[in-house]
């Protein structure tokens, strides 16, 4: 117990700074992200698929490679999926498991990382606590894009070259997660034997590598990266897939994936890869791709002000090659050059190019740590820097980023789609707004492959992404014709008011509803009185006066749910518009309304005089949120329908008051 106890005296700021790290990758795990993006449900249900019924979505079985969509999908990741699949069944959750362990783990390995190179523990800590504090390395360790593992595997692997250096027998372990990495995310094609050829020949060149160890290694590589190998060339060169027993190596219905991003087998590859690397500059230096996943604006992947240090370290890390004897950062240079290099041959986003910024987070580690052997009264101040836009990171991710992101990845179609899986044993139409609708159907119904191979109907076979229209009970389509045959719909809440009436139950989630069609007549004309609304003109069509107005608000028409109209308010709680009304029959009523807004603090309600009966806040989302709440009303007391405006823009449309059911 002693010895533990000085063992957690002698290493407290390495737990500190590790159970941190964990802890900002852990916390609120399952519901930020909100929802689930169609990539993770495309790698979360082939995943399923395998475990279970040994074939893919496709029909293939043991892939070396999914054909997903139609231009590929990298399999590795769902490979390590497996497991959690198994234990606690598909969920968002389980598929993001991968991503946070290896998150978590390459916090310990860039650790080890700073040990094996520089010998000094306050490095070390300071390069760990850069990347555990990374909005890029947290935001990555949070969701399953298969790509996000490409760079924690080329840190383990980098790991393991720098301790081969000093113990030759580690090189082939090095090489065989080197050649792992190939199958975790297209770029590396490119980026590793770039990058081992510069590494590798360096460690030759300064005899830091025995022949024997070298050959052994190689050895490992080629065995290991032969499937992949095999399957690029298939793909390049149109080939039929082979099946070799244990496994398949697919031929891909669409354009690669590989070659839609890359420049490399273009008619034009230097004026592409000029662009390339243009394009790659502006978003390296602003640190964002504009999309909301990769990055959260303005704190990029490791804070703005980070890109002055970065230039520091990699200035030391060059200067120090003058010296011409074995330099211990090599390797991590060689690293920043051969990502840089990728930058030509690649259409740039974040995610396209995530190898960089492990070797980027290192180097603005070096400047931190240049500056303070220079400067020794400028560490405390650039740390706390660090930590005090980490605090407001932190705030801004757990806050702001779930509602920003939220339409983004489908957030309640799961709930959705669940629902209406239980509400009916007939034929569901899910809508087309959502990227790829049928991922998400097979992903929560967790539907036999073979089921979907038999039933499928693509609207394009042949494409890159292939569009499904139906397979099994499952539609996916916006349309209404012949709509007698579908028993419930899953419709986004802007086409809400088109299954409103007797004919169709309605269940609302926050981005998506569930009409399920009544079973007969009697109990349609029963409900029919239940919804109808209480509210005169709910949807701002007609101009009728039924509505008063105050202060900057009025009639817009840029943005309806519904019709034509809606109703606006400018920022400030001066301007509000409102209804007076009564009601007929003392009742309990649902009381709803679709609403966006630029910022919060608007509020939508009930009143009789001053005594609020039902108030509800309007949040800050652009896209339109339907809010519902309950309220008891007296007959033939007169009532105040009001909306408040906020601290930003308000736009409402669709209030609604009816019985209760």
């Amino acid at each position: 117990m002693k010895q533990i106890v000085n063992w957690v005296k002698d290493y407290k700021w390495f737990l500190a700074i590790f159970l941190l790290g964990a802890a900002i990758r852990l916390f609120l795990i399952h519901i930020v992200p909100p929802g689930l993006n169609q990539d993770e449900a495309s790698i979360g249900y082939d995943a399923y698929a395998v475990l279970h019924y040994g074939i893919d979505r496709n029909g293939y079985y043991n892939p070396i490679h999914f054909i997903a969509w139609g231009s590929g999908q990298n399999a590795l990741y769902a490979y390590l999926s497996m497991p959690f699949i198994y234990l606690f069944g598909l969920t968002p959750l389980s598929v993001r498991a991968v991503s946070i362990i290896f998150g978590i783990i390459g916090l310990l390995v860039f650790y080890l990382l700073f040990t094996r190179i520089h010998h000094n523990k306050l490095f070390a800590l300071l390069g760990m606590f850069l990347l555990a504090i990374s909005p890029w390395h947290i935001m990555m360790s949070r969701w399953a894009l298969e790509s996000n593992l490409f760079p924690s595997l080329v840190l383990i692997g980098v790991l393991l070259l720098y301790t081969s250096f000093e113990k030759n027998k580690w090189f082939p372990a090095a090489c065989f997660v080197f050649a792992l990495s190939l199958y975790a995310y297209g770029t590396s094609y490119f980026f590793v034997p770039v990058f081992l050829i510069i590494a590798v020949g360096y460690a030759l060149f300064f005899k830091r590598l025995k022949i024997k160890q070298l050959i052994l290694g190689i050895a490992v590589f080629i065995v290991t990266s032969t499937p992949i190998l095999l399957f690029v060339l298939i793909n390049r060169l149109k080939l039929a897939s082979i099946d070799l027993g244990l496994f398949t190596i697919p031929r891909l219905t669409g354009t690669p994936r590989f070659d839609q991003v890359s420049s490399v087998f273009s008619g034009n590859m230097l004026q592409q890869g000029i662009e390339n690397f243009k394009k790659f500059i502006v978003m390296f230096l602003k640190q964002d791709d504009g999309l909301i996943w990769n990055s959260l604006p303005p704190y990029g992947f490791l804070y703005i002000f980070c890109i002055p240090l970065l230039l520091i370290g990699l200035g030391k890390a060059v200067y120090s090659l003058k010296d011409r004897r074995w330099n211990h950062e090599f390797v991590m240079l060689a690293w920043f050059i051969s990502a840089i290099a990728m930058a030509f041959i690649t259409d740039v986003n974040i995610n396209r190019i995530n190898i960089i910024y492990i070797p980027s987070i290192y180097f603005v580690a070096t400047g931190v740590w240049v500056l303070r052997k220079k400067f020794a009264a400028t560490f405390i101040p650039i740390v706390a820097a660090f930590a005090i836009c980490f605090v407001g990171f932190t705030n801004d991710y757990f806050t702001k980023f779930p509602d920003k992101v939220s339409s983004a990845f489908f957030e309640s179609l799961g709930d959705a789609l669940q629902y209406a899986t239980n509400e009916t044993d007939g034929k569901i139409a899910v809508t087309n707004t959502v990227n790829m609708p049928y991922i998400f159907a097979l992903f929560y119904e967790k539907t036999d492959p073979k089921v979907f191979q038999d039933t499928v109907q693509y609207v394009n076979p042949d494409s890159p992404f292939q569009s499904v229209s139906s397979f099994g009970r499952y539609y996916f389509t916006d349309e209404r014709e012949n709509d007698q045959q579908i028993s419930a719909f899953v419709i986004p809440n802007s086409k809400i008011s088109q299954y409103q009436g007797g004919e169709f139950k309605l269940e609302t989630f926050k981005h998506y509803s569930v009409a399920v069609r009544h079973a007969n007549s009697d109990e349609t004309a029963e409900l029919n009185a239940s919804e109808l609304n209480i509210i005169k003109d709910s949807s701002f069509e007609s101009e009728d006066g039924a509505w008063h107005f105050t202060g900057n608000s009025g009639i817009g028409t840029n943005r309806p749910v519904t019709g034509s109209n809606l109703a606006y308010l400018d920022i400030g709680n001066e301007n509000i518009i409102s209804q007076q009304l009564t009601v007929e029959q003392e009742r309990t009523y649902t009381f709803s309304a679709f609403v966006s807004a630029g910022g919060d603090g608007g509020k939508i309600g009930i009143k009789v005089g001053n005594t609020v009966l039902a108030e509800m806040n309007i949040p800050y989302e652009y896209d339109y949120l339907s809010l519902s709440q309950e309220v008891t009303l007296s007959a033939n007391e007169p009532i105040e329908v009001y909306v408040i405006g906020g601290n930003g823009w308000v736009n409402v449309d669709d209030i609604s008051l009816t019985l209760m059911k």
